[in-house]
């Protein structure tokens, strides 16, 4: 797994039409997204909104990660046979 990438804050606010999040970036957050899609090659990224653990009054109390997450490049397996109907004897 690659190092955590943080690349912003955030915080719920309540509204009359109920809670949502507010998010900040800082144009450093910005430059270190475009690095890593740069990097990586990459059009998209899903970013990760995770709550902080000591979270201080009027603060913001979340924080964005980007999610490094790569499915795996090994081809799948199957259970199934592979049959060559040249040269495997078959039953019937």
């Amino acid at each position: 797994m690659s190092d955590k990438i943080y690349c912003g804050s955030a915080k719920i606010v309540k509204t009359k039409f109920g809670e949502m999040p507010k998010i900040l970036f800082h144009k450093d957050n910005i430059n270190t997204i475009v690095k890593y899609m740069k990097d990586n090659n990459v059009d998209f990224i899903n970013l990760d909104m995770k709550e902080k653990k000591d979270k201080q009054e009027g603060k913001h109390t979340h924080y964005l990660e980007v999610d490094t997450w790569k499915p795996e490049t090994n081809p799948v397996e199957t259970d199934e046979p592979n049959l060559n109907p040249e040269t495997d004897d078959l039953a019937f």
